[in-house]
């Protein structure tokens, strides 16, 4: 009589034996490593350190170029004497307009002194443009200066009460 051992090998024979010739063990095709690259801890905490450094470096230098300002231009004149954007002429534009305008409701004088002031302003801009054009300077700025006169309205609400204003002769100073 056989043992139960000696059975329990000859039914795992049998059933191999039967098992469909598709079926393939792909496990066996494939040589097992010996080890591998990133087998210790040390060297996986140390690739993962450099490519958090390297993340780091790379939003500080992107941070750093996004905020970074160019130097201001203070003269109004290049070095060959042709007019230029610079700091000091926006600056008196703007303190104009804050300083002795102040606020520009739509409707109000401010509002027409702004645009006159404006208008002044781009017009003098431009004729500057054109005379040094005429003296044959190149890479001046052409620019054409309309105003645009409109009507509308808009709600808004304030302090929980409805709003409904109108504005009639409204101007829109554009240049390009």
């Amino acid at each position: 009589m056989a043992s139960p051992n000696a059975l329990k090998q000859r039914h795992q024979k049998q059933a191999s034996d039967q098992r469909p010739s598709s079926t393939h063990d792909f496990a066996k095709d494939f040589p097992q490593k010996a080890h591998s690259s990133f087998s210790s801890l040390k060297t996986v905490f140390t690739a993962w350190g450099m490519f958090v450094g390297f993340l780091v470096l790379l939003c500080l230098i992107s941070y750093q170029l996004h905020y970074t300002l160019p130097t201001p231009v203070i003269e109004s004149s290049d070095p060959a004497g042709l007019p230029q954007f610079s700091e000091q002429n926006a600056r008196k534009i703007v303190r104009h307009l804050s300083t002795n305008i102040g606020y520009r409701v739509v409707g109000t004088e401010q509002e027409l002194e702004t645009k006159q002031y404006l208008i002044k302003e781009l017009s003098d801009l431009k004729e500057q443009a054109r005379v040094h054009g005429l003296r044959g300077a190149e890479d001046l700025p052409q620019f054409d200066m309309w105003v645009q006169v409109g009507d509308g309205s808009h709600r808004f609400d304030f302090m929980s009460k409805g709003k409904y204003c109108t504005f009639v002769s409204c101007r829109i100073i554009c240049w390009a």
